[in-house]
This record gives structure tokens, sequence and C-alpha cells, in this order.
């Protein structure tokens, strides 16, 4: 016991420890660039702060084969991206470039970019494995890259600040006054968080903006002891991960980031298990576990992540019995907060239309476009929503240049809503006493709430009749995902998804194979997005902007190691 005191003190000791010269001058550095890309974006200049990380790659490079597939698929995912940019009709797909100018601008692009790109990774990965022998090298200054990391975060609150504005905030705070009755439209578990900060935003605020630089010294650290340089890791955090999108969400008090802030951790953990540097401490596994359960808690649509990295652990722990202790730290905490915790607070669980949005949208793009659709098909659909209140949301010329979900999700009008003669069947649904329903803004969601199954059967018969309007319906409705929303800017979503399956393609097939799972934590967000959110708020795509960095430093590392060094179970 007192031995094990006596090693975290020393680590603990060793978190302050004063950082050499060169140690400052490139966390001075770091920060700078990371600002200096906020500015020149905040300006309305992102293809100009583009250049900052640009110039930073451009070196000389030795070619290779290997490049090929990269510069490749590159191309041609900027090149889809370009021909479908510019879409802001709901009903109508302007292209913005013929095929073939598309693919040539879209090759250019990438053999601007890509080569160089690889080429850093590389390097990269050389120069760790080099360090990592140098035992002369200086120890990492935690304390004072905390701080530098949380120099920005700071700078946007106070710009910012206090951000109090939030529907979603509003609703949560009158749920913890009692003026609205206990529900878990917002996650109990967020509710939760804010009560412990005593129905405070700003410390709310003020705790997640400090995890958020912790979580980053922690990633950097290991990173550091894994021999990367700390400019390199400094500059590639200060500009990505904490670019504008990034700081701007930190400093709302909603669940967007410590949801995100969980999927790091599960990514952290994730990391240091694929490279067999765990050494399982009992700290370990009920942190790893209890991340991945409260990435689900704090964000409905976490489950997916909870579900797919559940299950690769389940594989896993046949062979690393440590791994059971997570899984079940995990289900403890579902169980506490979904099962007992509800019990005990006498929570509710309102049927929440929002979670089936894309495909009741859908089934109203399908009658709305001409699609293929029975009249025994148009007859359920009419049963299922408000058709009458549909046709009142899109013909409001105040939701124009809106897509089609936007203006059906968005328009908040309970209790203003008169129902036509055939709605009456969804009047009920208006009368609300307690104001629990306040929250689903619009008939329209409440009526998709009531009827979740139905509707998801009905969406499914319809995309088998029509599969490439349902498709192009949901690819209007998510352009968040894939736009260049800034541009040709490297700061849009896009560009860090393409820089991350560049990355991750360029460590081979062999390694792929072995390090797909660094991939779960964004793909599953993603895709959780796609299937169950076509109101398009950036917001939703937090954890692609705050981990894609960590990600492609990780694949960095493993660019120039063996493939032949597969890991040992311990």
């Amino acid at each position: 016991m007192k031995l094990a005191f006596e090693k975290e003190r020393q680590k603990v000791k060793q978190m302050f420890c004063s950082p050499t010269k060169p140690q400052i001058l490139e966390l001075v550095a770091a920060v700078a660039c990371g600002l200096l890309c906020s500015i020149l974006c905040t300006m309305g200049h992102p293809w100009l702060a583009s250049m900052v990380p640009m110039a930073m790659l451009i070196r000389p490079y030795r070619y290779s084969k290997n490049i090929l597939w990269p510069i490749v698929w590159v191309g041609a995912a900027l090149a889809a991206v370009m021909m479908l940019e510019p879409v802001v009709d709901a009903y109508y797909t302007t292209w913005f470039f013929p095929l073939y100018k598309a693919l040539g601008l879209g090759v250019l692009l990438s053999l601007a970019i890509t080569p160089h790109f690889m080429a850093w990774l590389k390097r990269q990965g050389r120069q760790a494995e080099r360090a990592r022998q140098d035992n002369s090298r200086p120890k990492f200054p935690a304390f004072y890259f905390f701080v530098a990391m949380l120099v920005p975060l700071l700078c946007a609150w106070a710009s910012k600040g206090p951000y109090l504005e939030s529907f979603d905030l509003a609703y949560e705070l009158e749920m913890l006054r009692g003026e609205t009755p206990l529900n878990d439209v917002h996650t109990m578990a967020h509710t939760f968080l804010l009560w412990l900060c005593a129905g405070n935003p700003v410390v709310l605020v003020g705790l997640q903006i400090f995890a958020l630089a912790l979580l980053l010294t922690v990633f950097a650290a290991w990173f550091y002891r894994q021999g990367m340089g700390l400019f390199c890791i400094g500059a590639t955090f200060s500009m990505f991960s904490l670019c504008g999108t990034v700081t701007e969400l930190a400093v709302s008090p909603i669940k967007d980031l410590p949801a995100a802030l969980c999927m790091g951790v599960v990514l952290y953990y994730s990391m240091r298990l694929l490279v067999n540097d765990l050494q399982w401490h009992w700290g370990h596994r009920l942190a790893f576990g209890s991340a991945l359960a409260f990435t689900g808690l704090l964000r409905h649509n976490g489950y997916v992540l909870v579900l797919a990295a559940g299950v690769w652990l389940l594989f896993r722990a046949m062979r690393q019995k440590q791994l059971f202790a997570v899984l079940a730290s995990g289900v403890v905490c579902i169980v506490l907060v979904n099962a007992i915790g509800y019990g005990i607070l006498h929570a509710q669980s309102p049927n929440n239309g929002f979670s089936v949005q894309v495909y009741a949208t859908g089934i109203v793009a399908v009658e709305r476009r001409g699609g293929d659709i029975t009249e025994a098909q148009r007859q359920r659909m009419k049963e299922l929503l408000p058709m009458d209140y549909v046709e009142a949301c899109l013909s409001n010329p105040e939701t124009e240049g809106r897509t089609l979900a936007q203006r059906l999700c968005w328009i908040r009008d309970l209790g203003q809503y008169l129902p036509s003669e055939e709605e009456q069947a969804f009047a009920p649904l208006l009368q609300d006493e307690n104001g629990t329903n306040d929250v689903f803004n619009n008939l329209f969601i409440l009526a998709a709430g009531e009827h979740k199954t139905e509707i998801i059967t009905l969406y499914f018969e319809l995309f088998l009749q029509n599969p490439w309007l349902c498709t192009t319906e949901i690819i209007r409705n998510t352009t968040t995902i894939w736009r260049l929303e800034r541009g040709l800017a490297l700061f849009s979503h896009v560009f860090y998804l393409i820089g991350i399956l560049a990355a991750f393609v360029g460590i081979g097939k062999k390694k792929m194979l072995r390090f797909w799972p660094v991939l779960l934590p964004i793909g599953c967000n993603v895709a959780s997005v796609v299937v169950a959110a076509s109101t398009n708020e950036l917001r939703y795509l937090l954890p692609t902007f705050l981990l894609a960095a960590p990600a492609v430093l990780f694949f960095g590392l493993q660019s120039s190691q063996p493939t032949s060094s597969e890991e040992q179970p311990q």
C-alpha cells in the first residue's frame, strides 16, 4: 500500500516538473498556431487559416507506390463532395460541377495535400520510434501543457459567455426547479450533472472546459511517452481539437461536450488496449467502463457506441479477462441510472418523436416528391402523421431555405396550432397540463413519438420502393456531415473525416485489421446522426472535431511500426 502511494506521489510530482526552455518555446508556438487559425476563421478567412497547417506539412518526401491508393481515395471523396456541395434546397440538388470537372479538381487537390499528409505521418512515426530510445529526453510537462490547452478555451469563454440562451438548458432548469416533471428527453444523467453544479450552468461550463483541457493533456502525455514531439502534439491539438467549432460548443452548458468527453476517454483506453499498454489497475477498468456507459447515458444516440464497443470488448474479454470488469462497471452504471435512479426520482420517459425524425420526415419526402407510394400506404401515413400540419409547415414562408426536416421539426407552435377535422385523432397530444411536451416543439414530433414502430415499418417499405429518393433525402438533411460548409477549408467536417480515413488507410492492410476499433467512437457517432438526426445541427458532430486529431496521431505512430509486432494478451 505504501509503495503504491509513493508511486502515485511521484507521478503527481512529475506533472509539475519544470519544462526546459525548448519545451516552453514549443508550447508557446503550438498555442500561437492554434490561436492564429481560430482568429483567421473568425475573421471569415478559413481558407487562409488552412494555410497554417498546410505550411507545416510541405516538406520534401519520397515517392512510394503505397501513396497511390490514398491519393485516388481522397480525390474521389473530394470529387463526390464537390458535386453535391451546394445543396441548399430540400427538393432539388444543384450540381456544383459536372463529373469530369469534379474528378479533375478532386484529384488535383488530393495530389496537393495527400502525399504531404501521408509523408508527415510516416515522418512522425519514425521520429517517435527514435525518440523512444532516447533515455535523456526531458519529462513531459503535464501541468504546463494543461495550461496551454486551457488558454484558448478560456479565451473562447470570455468572448462568448455566459451562453445561457439555450432552450435545452432552460428546460432542464425547469425540471430542477420542480416546474416540469423529471423526464429523460434530455437524458437524466446530464440533468443530474447540472444538479451537482447546484443548477448553475456557469459552474458546469467551467468544469467541462477544465475536463476538456485535462483530456487533451492525458492524450498528449501518452503520445509523448510513445515518442512524439511536444510541438507536433500541441500544434495538432490546438489547431484541430480546439478549433472554433469545439471552443464554441465547449462554452455551452448542454450535453454535447460531456458526452464527447466520455467518447474521448473510451478512445484513449481503446488506443492503449490495442497497443498492449494498459496495466489494468482497477482505476483503469472502472474509468473505461463508466466512460463507455455514460457515452450513452449523456446522449441517447451514444448507445450506438455502447453497443458496438461492448460487443468488441466482449470478444476480446475471452482472451483478456480484465475486460469483464470493464463491461461489468459499464452495466452497473447504466442500471444505477436507468433502473434504480429513475425509480427513486419518479422520472418519466415521454414518447420522444425526435428519435424517429429521420423516418417520419422520410415518409413525408416520398409523398411530397412524387415517390412510389400506394393508396394503402398513403392512408397509413395519414393515420400516423398529421399531414395537414405538414402542409402548414412547408407552406410557411418563414422557413424558406431550410431543409424539409428542419421545416417540420423546428417550428415551435405547441398550443397555437388548431388541428383540422382529419387530425382530430392527434388533438389530445396537444393537451399538456404539466408542460412535459413543450420540449417536443410541435404536433408532427408529438405524433411521431406515439407510433415509432409503425413509422419505422412504413419507412422501410417506402425505402425499398424508393431507394434513390430516400437516400438523397438523407443526404440533403445531413449536409453538416459531408459538406464543405466553409469552402475548401481543412476545418470542415468532411476534411476531418477524410484525414482520419486517409491516415487509417496509410498504416497498411494488416494494421487496419488490428486497429480498426480506433474508428469506433467517431464512426458510431456519425452513423447514429445519419439514422436518427435529420435536423442537421453541427453540435451532434462534436466528437469528430474533438477526437480526429488524437486518432490521426495514433495512426501516425503506427505507420512506421513493424507489421509483425502483434499484441500479446496480458
